[in-house]
C-alpha cells in the first residue's frame, strides 16, 4: 500500500513539474524533490523519465477524462466546477502543455485524444447521444472527430487570450463565461438554413 502512495505522489510531482516547467527543462530528480522521494525510487517505478512521461499522459487524459463524465449532468456550469479545483488546473495546464510539445509523445496523447472522441461520437457521453454528420461531411468519420477534438481543446490552449478579451481574471471564470455558448453551438448548430427563414 504504501508503495502505491509513493508511485501516486510521484505521478502528481510529476505532473505539476512537467506541467510548470516543461517537458525539456524538468528532471528526475526535481520531480523525486518535489515528491520527497529519491530519484532512485522514481526511476524504479516508471523505469525511465520517457516511461515517466507516458504514466503522466496516461493519468492526466483519464482523469480529465472521468472528471466530465462525473460532472457532465452539470451541463454548462461542469467545466467551471472543474476548474475549481487546482489540481484539475493543473492537470489542463498539462494537457495544453503536451498538446503543443511536438515530439512523439504530444502526438501520441493527440492521436489518444481523437481516438476518445471517436468512441464518443459512436456510443454517446454521460447520457448525450451524437447526431451523425449530414452531407459531404457524412463520410469522413475520422476529420469529423479531429473537428470536434479542435472544439474541445481550443477553449483550453487560448484560455489565456480569451480570459484577456473577456475580461474573466481566470480559467475557471473564462469556462463559465464560454460553457453556455458551446453548448448552445453543441446542441443547437451554428448557421441557420436559409429555407428554414422562408
Amino acid at each position: 500500500m504504501r508503495s502505491d502512495n509513493r508511485s501516486a505522489d510521484i505521478l502528481e510531482a510529476a505532473v505539476a513539474e512537467f506541467a510548470d516547467r516543461g517537458f525539456g527543462a524538468a528532471t528526475v530528480r526535481g520531480i523525486a524533490g518535489a515528491a520527497g522521494v529519491s530519484p532512485g525510487l522514481v526511476l524504479h517505478h516508471y523505469g525511465s523519465r520517457d516511461g515517466l512521461r507516458q504514466a503522466c499522459d496516461d493519468h492526466v487524459f483519464d482523469t480529465l477524462t472521468e472528471a466530465k463524465r462525473a460532472n457532465a449532468a452539470g451541463g454548462t456550469a461542469a467545466l467551471p466546477v472543474m476548474l475549481a479545483s487546482p489540481r484539475m488546473r493543473v492537470y489542463v495546464h498539462y494537457l495544453v502543455a503536451s498538446l503543443v510539445d511536438p515530439s512523439d509523445h504530444g502526438q501520441r496523447f493527440f492521436d489518444h485524444y481523437v481516438d476518445t472522441i471517436e468512441g464518443i461520437l459512436d456510443d454517446g457521453f454521460a447520457g448525450y447521444t451524437f447526431r451523425e454528420a449530414q452531407g459531404e461531411a457524412a463520410g469522413d468519420r475520422r476529420a469529423r472527430a479531429c473537428t470536434v477534438a479542435l472544439l474541445g481543446l481550443a477553449p483550453a490552449m487560448l484560455h489565456q487570450r480569451i480570459g484577456s478579451v473577456l475580461g474573466t481574471p481566470d480559467m475557471a471564470d473564462t469556462f463559465a463565461r464560454l460553457a453556455p455558448q458551446l453548448f448552445d453551438i453543441y446542441r443547437n448548430g451554428l448557421i441557420e438554413d436559409d429555407e428554414e427563414k422562408s
